[in-house]
């Protein structure tokens, strides 16, 4: 996740264990929400996942938290498939949901791509400004 076109935004860079992943998922589930994860593993190793999450007394929408696929593994059409995936799940296990809400940058073509086909449409636009506090 840390190489996502995110254009002029600079998110720092973020280190995922094994603890922090189980840490990120207590936290989920101590407010009741249902965090739904997809992978694809490649020769021992994480090649890709996706990751929906149904908030807690939620009915008829998921929020789609991550969908990354490791560098090794990119250019396959993994992302789309894991995604895909992931749909399938939803409409077999959770069929009441009908939305999944997902955000990405502009600059993250390829995510784009993978969403509209999928059947993604254009829900909103929002802006991020940031602002650095440091002084040199």
């Amino acid at each position: 996740m840390n190489d996502m076109p995110t254009g002029d935004m600079d998110y720092g860079s973020q280190t995922w264990t094994a603890d922090r992943v189980r840490a990120m998922a207590e936290v989920l589930a101590d407010r009741g929400d249902l965090l739904l994860t997809t992978a694809a593993l490649g020769k021992g190793e994480m090649a890709g996942y996706t990751e929906i999450v149904i908030r807690s007394g939620e009915t008829e929408r998921a929020q789609q938290y991550d969908t990354a696929v490791a560098p090794a593994h990119r250019g396959h059409g993994l992302g789309l498939w894991l995604k895909a995936e992931m749909v399938r799940r939803l409409r077999a296990e959770h069929p009441g949901i009908g939305e999944v809400e997902t955000d990405n940058a502009q600059e993250n073509t390829h995510m784009l791509a993978v969403n509209r086909s999928l059947g993604f449409c254009f829900h909103r636009s929002t802006h991020e400004y940031q602002l650095d506090l440091r002084t040199d």
